[in-house]
C-alpha cells in the first residue's frame, strides 16, 4: 500500500481533485482486501487537468497499452484528459487508473458521501464504503465479486448493520 500512497500523496500535493475508489479506497478505510493498484474518479475541469498532468509528469506516467507495453503520456496536453473515460496508467510508483464516470457514479456523485483521509501528510477524498459496494456490484467483474464479501463484512462490522 506505500507504493499507492505515494502516487495518491502527490497527486494531493499538487492539488489535484479526486476521489479513491475500489480496493485502494477500501484499505485507506482499514479493510484487508488486495489490490495492485490505485482507481480514482477525477474531477472534469481544465484547471484539476492542468494539476493532475503536473503530477502525472512527476510521477513518469505512461500509458498501459496491454501486453505489459506502454507508451508516453503526453502531459503537456491536460485537455487529452477531457477526451477519455478511463486512462489506465502506470507511474515509477504503481499503476494507477483514472476514471472519470466508474459504475455507480462519478467524482461528483461521490463526493457528497466521501471522507477526508490523510495519506502521506495531504486530505485525500475516499468514497464511502456503501459507494465502494455499489460500483462493485455494479461492475460485477470476478475481482470485484471476490472482495465483495469482505467489505461487506467489514462494513457491517463497523456499522452494525
Amino acid at each position: 500500500m506505500e507504493s499507492l500512497d505515494l502516487i495518491t500523496g502527490t497527486l494531493a500535493a499538487y492539488g489535484a481533485k479526486f476521489v479513491v475508489i475500489g480496493n485502494y479506497g477500501a484499505q485507506l478505510h482499514g479493510v484487508p482486501v488486495y489490490t495492485e493498484d490505485a482507481d480514482m474518479a477525477y474531477q472534469r475541469s481544465r484547471e484539476n487537468h492542468q494539476r493532475m498532468m503536473a503530477a502525472l509528469e512527476d510521477l513518469g506516467a505512461r500509458i498501459r497499452i496491454g501486453g505489459g507495453e506502454t507508451v508516453r503520456l503526453p502531459t503537456h496536453d491536460p485537455v487529452l484528459l477531457e477526451r477519455g473515460e478511463i486512462w489506465n496508467l502506470t507511474t515509477r510508483h504503481g499503476d494507477l487508473d483514472l476514471l472519470y464516470n466508474p459504475a455507480g457514479g462519478g467524482y461528483e456523485h461521490l463526493l457528497p458521501d466521501a471522507e477526508r483521509v490523510t495519506v502521506r501528510g495531504y486530505p485525500v477524498l475516499v468514497a464511502s464504503l456503501d459507494d465502494i459496494i455499489t460500483s462493485k456490484e455494479i461492475a460485477n467483474r470476478d475481482k470485484d465479486r471476490r472482495s465483495l464479501p469482505e467489505l461487506r463484512r467489514f462494513r457491517n462490522d463497523l456499522y452494525g448493520s
